[in-house]
């Protein structure tokens, strides 16, 4: 039996999907969930960091990447607590990943393993203590696309699949060796917006057995792990960018619903 930790910066987001599966399997033991508030270590520190993302995308990026957060909010799920009660799972909450807090309690739980389901980056202090290490699931394909903002970068290359990876954690961002992929085709909608939503919603259906299957599937899995090549990291996009993601959509979704016709 592999003992897992679930670390998660979300209450009610993909953590909540895949906890009941994780909990029941008989091979899977969850040693604990660890919520952390992602409170900003200093103001400042949070105010260069916004500042410098303004400066590489424009003022107008800025602003699409505000309206689009919306278009990625997670809504239906459980609160994590409560679900975590109702298994029998310790919950504990920590200030921020990268709090002593957060390296108590992952030393505490004696964890095989440590699972990270919505989190930013994750140091080394943190993804090195469970024994064999951390994994992280990511919205989108790898090695093709690390970052953030999934289904809109395959739209922007002109795209019709997106999809999710489960990944080793190592010091990079979405670097790590990968030990699953799965890809999915989008299904497109009248607007970007709703395209983005209705992938969203197929790749979060998809991930809890995924997860689950490579967790109690562990060795087998990593011992077939295969390092990443290529690929870029994405962020927010351009105003640029954006309208080429408004363009390639119109003609991708023309193009489906051709083919729906056919």
């Amino acid at each position: 039996m592999i003992r897992v930790l679930i670390l998660t910066g979300h209450r009610r987001a993909i953590a909540s999907a895949c906890l009941p599966l994780l909990a029941r399997h008989p091979a899977i033991a969850v040693a604990g969930v660890v919520f952390s508030r992602n409170e900003p270590a200093g103001r400042w520190k949070r105010v260069r960091r916004a500042l410098r993302k303004v400066g590489r995308i424009g003022p107008l990026g800025a602003l699409i990447g505000y309206r689009m957060r919306a278009w990625y909010r997670s809504e239906g799920q459980p609160d994590l607590e409560a679900l975590a009660a109702e298994h029998g799972v310790p919950f504990d909450e920590t200030p921020r990943v990268s709090h002593e807090r957060t390296r108590e309690l992952f030393r505490s739980a004696g964890a095989d393993l440590g699972l990270s389901l919505g989190n930013g980056y994750i140091p080394a202090s943190v993804f090195e203590i469970p024994r064999l290490g951390m994994i992280n699931v990511h919205g989108e394909i790898l090695p093709d696309y690390k970052g953030a903002a999934s289904v809109i970068w395959p739209i922007h290359d002109g795209r019709s699949e997106t999809g999710f990876a489960i990944h080793r954690i190592d010091r990079g961002i979405d670097t790590g060796d990968i030990l699953y992929v799965e890809r999915i085709p989008i299904r497109f909608q009248a607007r970007l917006r709703d395209t983005v939503q209705a992938a969203l919603r197929d790749i979060k259906e998809r991930i809890p057995p995924a997860l689950v299957k490579v967790v109690a599937e562990f060795d087998a899995h990593l011992a077939a792990a295969v390092p990443q090549q290529g690929g870029r990291t994405l962020t927010t996009p351009t105003f640029g960018q954006y309208l080429r993601m408004q363009r390639e959509h119109r003609r991708l979704s023309a193009a489906a619903v051709g083919r729906a016709r056919a």
